[in-house]
């Protein structure tokens, strides 16, 4: 396999256990209506049928490297770091493994960052599809009232508003939908991202769009797909992503405190959210991010002192988990 040395796009698909829908995923990209571009295959040690599918397009031109991981790495955004390391292009597209796109999201895509050079990212909307490919939904109708918002920013998200699109609430859906520069994806801290299981995509969001800017184009390119076996979905359930969320914000805090949009949607976001970050989320992450909140005058008394005394009792690990929810909503109560 060769690939000439300058290229515009490198596209990278991580891959694990995706065999059902890997075909139709790698189909799109080499099917995009703009070519130049190389294609990264990694593998993530799956144990069903990816490898036999990958296998089909050895010695396709287009594709510069299949790597087979010779054991799970137990996260995929270690596959991303690997992909962007070997990465050529200027441009970088990672594309998921089960979802799909529209045959001309590079063409357009492409062409957004190349007449702004002071973009990191740019993002379009995406059609949400079950295991079979029957249309659900759309990102922007299931977002509708933060993508008006963002229409009155012009579309665009910043160190000034990111905290509002891309914290207290996460308006990109999927990673499948984004094209980023190289030079912007470089200045993310890979030793963090590789500890992320989930939300490592929103961390790398937020320093692009601290660092740069980010663009959304309004047009359905990508075919997002939701399924049992989605990571997102399992995260939720098993708790990682609001251990993650936590690590997000204690990561670019003092960034987000320069402003007071900023400063005003994390503290609501960490409000709203304090439940789960506490019965899900790291002891320290919280104390950590607790402290700082308390030192900026963030936070009420009351509520600092409800969080404090919920994370003590965290702490005592021999208190069920049902015991503790009973705690906590009864001390609601009695705030109220």
């Amino acid at each position: 396999m060769s690939v000439q040395s300058n290229i515009t796009v490198s596209i990278i698909i991580p891959n694990y256990n995706h065999a059902l829908y890997l075909k139709q995923r790698i189909d799109s990209v080499l099917n995009q209506t703009f070519q130049d571009f190389e294609l990264l295959i990694l593998d993530d040690c799956s144990t069903d049928a990816s490898r036999e599918i990958i296998e089909l397009y050895r010695g396709n031109p287009k594709i510069s490297h299949i790597i087979y991981n010779e054991e799970n790495s137990g996260g995929v955004f270690k596959q991303w770091i690997k992909g962007i390391q070997k990465a050529k292009g200027e441009y970088i597209w990672i594309a998921e493994s089960d979802d799909y796109a529209a045959d001309n999201f590079l063409e357009e895509t492409v062409q957004v960052l190349a007449k702004d050079a002071s973009l990191g990212m740019v993002f379009t909307n995406s059609n949400t599809v079950n295991s079979d490919g029957d249309f659900l939904t759309t990102t922007a109708e299931s977002k509708s009232r933060f993508y008006e918002q963002l229409a009155t920013a012009g579309n665009t998200i910043d160190k000034v508003n990111v905290a509002q699109f891309l914290i207290s609430e996460m308006i990109i859906s999927n990673a499948s939908s984004v094209l980023f520069r190289k030079s912007s994806l470089l200045t993310i801290d890979f030793i963090e991202l590789a500890k992320f299981i989930n939300t490592g995509d929103r961390f790398t969001y937020v320093g692009s769009a601290i660092n740069s800017k980010i663009k959304y184009l309004p047009k359905l390119l990508n075919f997002m797909r939701s399924h049992e076996n989605n990571t997102t979905k399992k995260s939720f359930e098993n708790g990682i992503i609001h251990k993650d969320r936590l690590r997000v914000l204690n990561y670019y805090f003092n960034q987000l405190f320069t402003d007071s949009l900023n400063r005003q949607n994390v503290v609501e976001f960490y409000k709203i959210n304090y439940l789960s970050f506490i019965h899900y989320g790291d002891y320290l992450d919280n104390i950590s991010l607790l402290k700082k909140l308390k030192e900026k005058n963030e936070i009420e008394k009351g509520f600092y002192h409800l969080v404090r005394f919920n994370l003590f009792l965290f702490k005592k690990a021999n208190i069920k988990s049902r015991i503790l929810k009973g705690i906590y909503y009864r001390i609601l109560l009695i705030q109220k």
